[in-house]
């Protein structure tokens, strides 16, 4: 494949920073995280292969093939020794491409990355339609997709607790740039939930074995309250990079990015210098 892959350019100065986006949210949902980054840092963001035109979710094979395309992206805009950054899935194919191609970065920042307990995964390698019927999948495939117009969205999303702890500029950012207008007026989901659902059911299975190997500086983001990158994760994770900086925040799950946006910020800042 040579198509040039696209990407959101968010502007700056300085070094390259580029971010990795999760999954079902498109890297401009980001940008009250990203945007005070760019007083330092030249900000790029690539769209995941959901966000292209004309993909199936049905050829999607796992995560790896996320990782693949941040290293023929970077490979393709020419650069080395960028800086990394990445949530949840963005924060896995980040970790995949700096252990496989370390020349490309210098440093990575690993927000909530989805690394499962060891035997949370094994019991997905032995049983894989485990993932397939799990909670996430069935609600992604669920997933309401149109709204009538945004404030209608918003009010619907302010509403639901697994948003309150999202200001209302960070939930604004989602409504403005994770839906797109239908011919018909109305509104959709930017990326699909077909899409959402078939990532969500393809968890990484091998990140343990990969993460010791990172050998760049690394930065460990957490929410407090994460129910994805549980305290047992986090601790095995020191026990395997303990020279990684490790940062917890506070009153925040695994949108940590989103409710706690100028904490994330400021332990990015503080790790870069």
């Amino acid at each position: 494949m040579t198509d040039l892959i696209p990407f959101e350019d968010f502007g700056g100065t300085g070094p390259i920073l580029h971010f990795a986006h999760p999954n079902a949210y498109p890297p401009a949902c980001f940008t009250p995280m990203l945007e005070p980054l760019t007083a330092g840092y030249h900000v790029l963001a690539t769209h995941h292969r959901p966000l292209w035109p004309g993909h199936d979710p049905e050829e999607f094979e796992n995560w790896q093939v996320i990782a693949d395309d941040l290293q023929r992206f970077l490979i393709q805009q020419g650069t080395q020794q960028i800086i990394g950054a990445g949530h949840s899935l963005g924060a896995v194919a980040t970790m995949k491409a700096a252990y496989q191609k370390p020349e490309l970065f210098s440093k990575i920042v690993l927000i909530e990355p989805v690394f499962f307990a060891p035997q949370i995964l094994e019991l997905l390698a032995a049983n894989p339609a485990a993932a397939e019927n799990s909670p996430l999948v069935q609600k992604a495939r669920k997933r309401r997709v149109t709204w009538p117009d945004r404030q209608t969205a918003f009010e619907h999303y302010r509403a639901k607790p697994v948003f309150e702890r999202w200001p209302d500029e960070a939930l604004w950012s989602y409504v403005d740039e994770g839906f797109v207008e239908t011919a018909d007026g109305d509104l959709t989901l930017v990326f699909s939930r077909d899409w959402e659902a078939k990532i969500y059911a393809s968890l990484p299975l091998h990140v343990w074995e990969e993460l010791p190997q990172v050998g760049q500086p690394t930065l460990a983001i957490r929410g407090a309250e994460s129910d994805t990158l549980t305290q047992e994760a986090w601790q095995l994770w020191q026990d395997l990079q303990p020279q990684a900086t490790f940062v917890e925040i506070a009153g925040a799950g695994h949108m940590v990015p989103m409710e706690r946006t100028a904490a994330v910020v400021k332990a990015i800042k503080d790790f870069l210098g």
